[in-house]
């Protein structure tokens, strides 16, 4: 999510529903089928044969657990017969709208697979750790473990734009810094390569600030977090020649770029990171967003950038696709794939893929909210692109004010074309828990967890 102004202790706390005998013996789901919201859903079908199931609205209360509001990136792991959900609040001291003395929240739930219906949840991060708006969030399985990894979209308050790993079975967590102080949208693993590699895309609202392409590339996994220089260093890419920039490039056009090094020194803080990537040639784009792993090649990942700067080479937006060199990660090519000159989209933020699509979720500004923040399916086979959700604004907000997050591929996890999101409602409020987390000590903006089915997708 993109807005212009600026370990946990975890109550663990389950609700069961009691079923018949006879129905736990036929269907463990009826005998469990866990809590849904009574809120309408936030979110519309806009294509034949799709469907939105609203799981979870922030005031929403299952036990002693109150969901916050500004709900934003995602995670899932199948843990025996449910699925386990990590959520981002997207909240910060510095941010208004949201509980006073209350920063970014990380929830937990535990979600029938069958019904989404939640059996319980928990917060892994209270907001009491002082760090400012976590956004997107990618959960990887790797070697085995269940990891969280997310950044702060925000500078220099908080952590000044730092970012975390989480065990997410755990909670237990690191602080990774080395990934670089800037405005985090995600942080992304790849594997596949002999060395361990993450990409990061920045966040940079600011007009006249370019938005730059990060990665952090290590030994291994276990280098990575640990941040030890002698076995890993932070990257930015930059063009191999530097006259094509992003006022060269057209849809399908291709930039072969390079990744290269930042020293810890010139991390010190968000300024310092930003000047030697400026100094070292870094390729300049608008105002980048999410980033998401293609499933279809080792090494390829998607990423947008949202344009609304005056000045750049779009303002109302692109889709990257970045393909990293398997035998040298240094090395990397980066294509426009969509441009919203020739496009039907405005301001894509959020970004989630599967075998057979790429999700792209608008979050619209000014003058594109007089239309809704919708969700759009890019075909892989064919390239088609077909909107197939929007926000349900209500009135007299404009249609564009509310957003949807977070998206996430569920149909490994649950069956089918299901998919994960969070809505974010801009105009409206709802109870939620304070610095205390006792439920409705607190008053902050809206927002859903939903699931959407999309068919073949």
């Amino acid at each position: 999510m993109k807005r212009i102004t600026a370990l946990a202790a975890i109550g663990a706390l389950a609700l069961t529903i009691a079923g018949s005998a006879s129905s736990a013996k036929k269907d463990p789901a009826k005998k469990n089928p866990g809590f849904k919201t009574a809120k309408p859903a936030y979110l519309v079908p806009m294509t034949p044969g799709a469907a939105v199931d609203p799981i979870l609205s922030a005031g929403d209360t299952i036990g002693g657990y109150q969901m916050t509001g500004i709900p934003d990136g995602l995670g899932a792991y199948k843990d025996g017969g449910s699925l386990q959900v990590l959520m981002n609040h997207e909240l910060g001291r510095s941010f208004p709208a949201v509980p006073p003395g209350v920063d970014a929240r990380i929830s937990k739930l535990t979600i029938n697979r069958k019904t989404h219906g939640v059996l319980g949840a928990q917060y892994l991060f209270t907001g009491q750790e002082f760090f400012e708006r976590f956004c997107s969030a990618t959960l990887a399985k790797i070697k085995g473990t269940p990891y969280y990894l997310t950044g702060e979209e925000a500078i220099p308050v908080g952590h000044d734009g730092s970012s975390i790993v989480m065990n997410a079975k755990t909670g237990a967590w690191t602080q990774t810094p080395q990934f670089g102080h800037f405005e985090h949208e995600n942080v992304v693993p790849v594997t596949g390569f002999k060395k361990f590699m993450l990409v990061s895309t920045e966040d940079n609202f600011r007009a006249g600030v370019p938005s730059y392409l990060f990665a952090y590339i290590a030994d291994s996994w276990k280098s990575a977090v640990s941040g030890n220089p002698a076995h890993g260093s932070l990257y930015v890419w930059r063009a191999l020649n530097p006259a094509q920039t992003g006022f060269t490039m057209t849809k399908g056009s291709t930039v072969r770029g390079e990744f290269v090094p930042i020293s810890q020194a010139e991390n010190a803080n968000d300024a310092t990171l930003k000047a030697a990537a400026t100094a070292k040639g870094a390729f300049r784009f608008s105002r980048l967003e999410d980033t998401a792993l293609a499933f279809q090649k080792s090494g390829r990942l998607y990423f947008a950038d949202t344009g609304s700067k005056a000045g750049e080479a779009t303002i109302n937006g692109r889709i990257y696709r970045l393909d990293i060199n398997p035998s040298n990660p240094k090395r990397a090519s980066v294509t426009l794939v969509l441009d919203s000159t020739v496009d039907d989209f405005a301001n894509p933020d959020n970004l989630g893929t599967s075998p057979r699509s790429l999700m792209i979720q608008e979050d619209r500004e000014n003058p594109n909210r007089v239309q809704y923040s919708r969700i759009l399916r890019y075909d892989f086979n064919d390239g088609s692109l077909t909107p197939v959700a929007r926000v349900n604004t209500t009135p007299p907000a404009l249609p564009g004010q509310w957003e949807s997050s977070g998206i996430i591929w569920a149909g490994n996890l649950v069956g089918g074309g299901w998919w994960l999101t969070s809505v974010q409602a801009h105009t409206l409020t709802a109870p939620q828990p304070g610095p205390t987390l006792a439920p409705n000590s607190s008053t902050g903006e809206d927002g859903q967890l939903d699931a959407l089915f999309v068919p073949n997708s």
